[in-house]
């Protein structure tokens, strides 16, 4: 038994997602939300199925405002998939499994999306969370091709999330995870480390707005080599044109 009773099978989809927590911790978030002035823009852009959420990866978990937003105008769960350092926190990942995230396997994929569910990934996971300030609003997704053979696989249509702001937050500097590999001995934790002693934020506008869906190219294409890099690089150069209107037009350019 676990400290927080948590146990393996937690991590699969709809086995510890509980409504009322969700419901509860939404209300927490929007409130949070109201009184940042949170920007949300274009939520009506997902469609009413299956639906793969793709989105640049800040550090934090700020990307749940963007699923709130999901929540409170829909009433629709937003299942994130976690990376697997999620199961490593005790009680946080008890409150985590309980609103709706879940391992990032192809098994939980292939589950909700043939449930028509919304599923939210972040292909640059921590990596591209804890990227020294010099790579902020990039994506670095490496060699990572799971998440567009899932949405060709499941059908599901793709829908880009550009999340503005949050990646001003702090000021981080250097490699996370090299830090952490010669501090931790080798043990796949990485150290973040700001530019300054202290972690002190900047306050920053938040913004989150949703592209337009992406059809998948055709089932029996999903471990075509030459598809999946076309369809990866399709999603993410609408990623990358999404953040690039939206940083222009923060510094009050027009494109």
């Amino acid at each position: 038994m676990t400290i927080d009773g948590f146990s393996e099978e937690h991590k699969d989809a709809f086995v510890a997602f509980a409504p009322t927590a969700a419901h509860d911790f939404y209300a927490v978030i929007d409130r949070v939300a109201r009184t940042l002035k949170v920007q949300c823009e274009g939520v009506s852009h997902l469609p009413k199925g299956r639906v793969l959420l793709v989105a640049n990866h800040a550090f934090g978990w700020d990307i749940v405002f963007a699923m709130n937003a999901i929540w409170q105008t829909t009433g629709r769960p937003v299942w994130a998939l976690g990376e697997h350092a999620w199961w490593s926190f005790p009680y946080l990942r008890k409150l985590a499994a309980s609103v709706g995230t879940v391992d990032g396997t192809r098994e939980n994929v292939d589950r909700l999306l043939s449930r028509d569910e919304i599923v939210l990934v972040l292909p640059g996971g921590l990596r591209e969370a804890l990227k020294p300030r010099e790579l902020r609003y990039r994506l670095l997704w490496g060699n990572r091709f799971g998440f567009a053979r899932g949405a060709i696989r499941n059908q599901a249509p793709v829908v880009t999330l550009a999340s503005i702001g949050a990646d001003d937050v702090f000021d981080l500097v250097g490699n996370a995870y090299r830090r952490g590999e010669r501090l931790l001995r080798r043990t796949g934790i990485p150290i973040p480390l700001p530019s300054h002693l202290l972690p002190i934020p900047h306050l920053v506008k938040l913004r989150y707005v949703f592209g337009e869906p992406i059809a998948p190219p055709a089932a029996d294409l999903s471990e075509d080599p030459a598809t999946l890099r076309r369809f990866r690089h399709e999603i993410g150069g609408a990623l990358h044109e999404l953040i690039d209107q939206e940083l222009a037009k923060r510094a009050g350019i027009s494109i």
